[in-house]
């Protein structure tokens, strides 16, 4: 393997009560405490499999995901946390999902004895009709109850999600944000409701019909927006918003295309190999089949320097620094400018990008037309004619 300075790490947590109608992660709604055990033991076994495969000079992030990580019982996620920190020792940032359902004093205080610095709760609305719409668990009254627990428990930097086009209900996504802003938490992420293929919201018609228009939702976006940089948000990604400084480092190792391991059943991971080429590792997303599997059972395949550089754009352009001209002629030898010329010109005169400072970066408005801009960079991407090579990280 190439010799790296620094990896992000994320964990898949696959276990839920039940599947949300709008979520297509791995997930697995059939488990118990012997199961859990097995998976833990496994992901740590695996971790440890692979850093000492790829060796890297420090483990800059974790990141524990899911699924709901929040579900482990207390105990069992404290021996969890003790035996990956010996391996790994303090990161920078030292992250964690939670349901407000599952959210719990003992959890809270397995993760304070833990060094886990930085929760992320699932909210994605405080109306209880469209939790109940979404397949939500719990409903306000979780929600409530797991607010207050953090109020009352919470020392480290919190995250709250929030949903966006979901079915309209007016000011209802400003007071969402309103409800999300107490106590100003250092971060709030707005996604925007996707209906994925193999979610079981795309299969019922009553409700895909009473998700708002085009024009409803945009409507919606744009004063959500203000309100956000109202209060003090600043947009640094397309669907996050932070208050200076508390942005999410682990996302940000992801946009800024550094090394990632991902582990657990459906993760993947982006690693440089010995050729300085990037590698795209994913895990079955089977939870069953993958504990079967011997550790280090995964599907491998090298990004092409076209894919490589396309993923690029793609990352850069959802934050708001945009793509760095040096780092990518860096790992590239390659202008970004110069590859995709006729494209970026347009987009300049038509205010949705900037070309400034050693970095081409989406303007303000822009960041809401990202799918559009880099449908007009890959296509001139497309053009042209790709060297062999490229030396990553």
């Amino acid at each position: 393997m190439a010799e790296f300075n620094s990896l992000s790490l994320y964990l898949h947590i696959p276990f839920c009560v039940k599947r949300c109608g709008y979520c297509d992660f791995y997930s697995n709604t059939e488990f118990d405490r012997e199961i859990i055990s097995k998976t833990l033991d496994k992901i740590l076994i695996s971790l440890e499999c692979s850093l000492s495969e790829l060796r890297p000079n420090k483990i800059a992030t974790i990141y524990i995901g899911g699924g709901t990580p929040s579900l482990i019982p207390p105990a069992a996620l404290g021996a969890f946390l003790e035996s990956m920190n010996s391996m790994l020792g303090v990161v920078e940032e030292f992250s964690i999902e939670a349901n407000p359902e599952s959210l719990s004093r003992e959890f809270l205080e397995v993760l304070a004895e833990c060094r886990v610095d930085r929760i992320s709760l699932g909210v994605q609305t405080y109306s209880n009709e469209l939790l109940n719409w979404l397949g939500r668990s719990g409903g306000t009254s979780a929600l409530d109850r797991a607010e207050n627990l953090l109020d009352e428990l919470w020392n480290g930097r919190l995250s709250r999600d929030l949903l966006a086009a979901i079915p309209y209900r007016k000011d209802r996504l400003n007071r969402d944000i309103d409800r999300a802003s107490v106590n100003s938490p250092g971060h709030i992420s707005v996604y925007e409701l996707t209906v994925e293929e193999q979610s079981s919201l795309a299969e019922d018609s009553k409700k895909l019909g009473e998700l708002p228009d085009e024009k409803t939702a945009v409507l919606e976006w744009e004063t959500a927006l203000r309100r956000l940089k109202e209060i003090g948000y600043v947009r640094y990604e397309v669907s996050n918003f932070a208050i200076p400084g508390e942005e999410s480092q682990h996302n940000l190792a992801y946009w800024r295309m550094q090394p990632y391991l991902g582990v657990g059943p459906g993760a993947f991971s982006t690693i440089p190999d010995d050729r300085s080429l990037a590698v795209r590792r994913s895990e079955t997303g089977n939870l069953h089949t993958w504990l079967s599997l011997p550790t280090g059972s995964y599907v491998e395949s090298e990004l092409s320097v076209r894919d490589f550089a396309l993923e690029h754009f793609i990352m850069g352009m959802r934050m708001s620094e945009g793509i760095s001209t040096e780092n990518f002629g860096r790992i590239f030898e390659l202008d970004p400018a110069k590859l995709v010329p006729k494209a970026l010109s347009r987009r300049i005169a038509s205010g949705d990008v900037i070309s400034k400072g050693g970095r081409i970066r989406p303007s303000v408005p822009g960041m809401d037309f990202v799918d559009s801009i880099l449908m007009d960079f890959a296509l001139e991407l497309d053009e042209f004619c790709w060297p062999a090579s490229y030396d990553w990280p």
